[in-house]
């Protein structure tokens, strides 16, 4: 059966990151050593992250940033950098098909997998929303929660014009009575992922100073804790902008300072707050 794709133009859709290489760290952001020293992508390269702080990550930090992106990268992003040809390290592992559940009649009492073509699937893009982050809305550190949030931004995702007509095109072509597009969010992973942007990015702009503690020990999933006291987000919906990410450092007070980060604007996603505060 031939579906009636209407296919927007996905290639250019999602524009590139602009390049930018910053000067040398020297030592690990993250721990302060200075052996083995690696490049650090401030938004990972696996969602076209091109802002890079050379010499500034050490080969055990390296493992525990990697495995983090990695965890937001493949279950929560898989499928949209499936989508968008977003880049890969290992593109000749890239799946061709992809896991959906299915039920093939209304009394059938468990989903079943089926594999489907990429270019057939659908899938849900999910974010998180949060509070204020706690410091900068006045709540005092033992006040903040930890990684968790009451509240998903969730939009539906797939190559065609319409997510809402894919369905029931795609359930008839699988001879299917329902199908269940799935979204994992992994709060903790994500909220480490952007604390390490914020930290990173403030050392690319701003240099090497004593920033918080605290906000490392998210990073390194020491202490996750404190996690909303330092990272909240907008909680309204935002207009898409013609940009793939955006990242902004904004002066909150003497010791204080906020980085805005927004990743893949042009799909209307939220904005999230970090702070990053100085000793």
């Amino acid at each position: 059966m031939h579906m009636n794709t209407n296919l927007p133009k996905l290639s250019g859709f999602l524009p590139k990151h602009e390049e930018r290489v910053y000067s040398d760290v020297g030592r690990c952001i993250y721990c302060g050593s200075t052996e083995a020293l690696s490049d650090e992508h401030i938004i990972p390269y696996s969602l076209g992250g091109n802002f890079v702080l050379p010499k500034s990550s050490c080969a055990e930090c390296a493992k525990v940033t990697s495995s983090f992106e990695q965890t937001c990268m493949r279950t929560m992003y898989g499928p949209l950098r499936l989508l968008y040809n977003l880049p890969t390290r290992r593109r000749k592992k890239r799946p061709e098909k992809l896991p959906l559940k299915v039920k093939f009649s209304a009394d059938q009492p468990d989903w079943e997998l089926v594999d489907v073509k990429q270019e057939d699937y659908p899938f849900l893009v999910t974010f998180p929303y949060f509070d204020a982050p706690g410091i900068l809305a006045g709540r005092p550190l033992g006040e903040s929660d930890g990684p968790t949030t009451k509240r998903l931004w969730i939009r539906g995702g797939c190559p065609f014009a319409s997510f809402d007509e894919l369905l029931p095109a795609l359930a008839r072509k699988l001879n299917a009575h329902s199908l269940f597009p799935e979204s994992k969010a992994d709060i903790p992973s994500f909220s480490r992922l952007l604390a390490k942007i914020a930290l990173s990015f403030a050392v690319a702009e701003i240099g090497t100073q004593p920033f918080a503690d605290d906000l490392t020990s998210i990073i390194l999933g020491k202490d996750l804790n404190h996690c909303r006291y330092y990272i909240g987000s907008a909680s309204q919906d935002e207009p898409p902008r013609n940009m793939l990410h955006e990242l902004a450092i904004l002066k909150f007070s003497s010791s204080v300072v906020v980085v805005k980060i927004r990743l893949l604007c042009k799909l209307g996603t939220p904005t999230y707050f970090v702070a990053v505060s100085n000793n």
